[in-house]
């Protein structure tokens, strides 16, 4: 008897961590916004201490790259990420967005690897996150100089990759 009690216990918790997931599920994708949506217009604060408002870089192609210091992938393509940055700055802005960390702890990640760049931006309740879909990192987001979302890649890319997408939209 108490082995039944159990295994329906077990599966009551079951079936409400299903529904919880399905319902918080159909909050974020109501708000998000995803490829061919115009792209959500935030203001967030910048490693240099500046605010930084997503609106005012209309015009030109905008990546999101959604980062944490502790992940090993988003790690691995800063370097890549620093090199688009240079090598397209008259046409390519590459923001750094930081989920829920710290300054500390992204000035701990630039003395362990040296990868300082001051597009390092901050999302520190993950609204901006939330709104573009994010749930894991890296993510990237490409975002056309019409200011419509073009592309949103899960997990690590490459400096050739996001060249080869935004070659097309130019």
């Amino acid at each position: 008897m108490a082995k039944v009690k159990l295994g329906q216990g077990i599966a009551g918790l079951f079936v409400i961590g299903i529904l919880i997931v399905f319902v918080v599920g159909l909050k974020v994708q109501g708000d998000t916004v995803g490829v061919g949506d115009k792209a959500y217009d935030f203001v967030l604060e910048g490693y240099d201490n500046t605010s930084y408002q997503l609106s005012d870089f209309q015009g030109q192609t905008v990546i999101l790259n959604f980062f944490s210091t502790w992940c090993q992938p988003c790690e691995s393509q800063v370097p890549d990420m620093l090199a688009l940055s240079k090598e397209y700055a008259d046409d390519v802005l590459v923001f750094t967005i930081v989920k829920t960390e710290s300054k500390r702890a992204v000035e701990r990640f630039i003395d362990r690897t040296g990868y300082e760049d001051k597009l390092y931006l901050f999302d520190f309740d993950l609204s901006v996150s939330e709104r573009y879909g994010i749930t894991g990192q890296p993510e990237t987001v490409i975002i056309d100089k019409e200011g419509v979302i073009a592309d949103h890649i899960i997990g690590s890319v490459t400096k050739e990759y996001i060249v080869e997408h935004i070659t097309a939209l130019q």
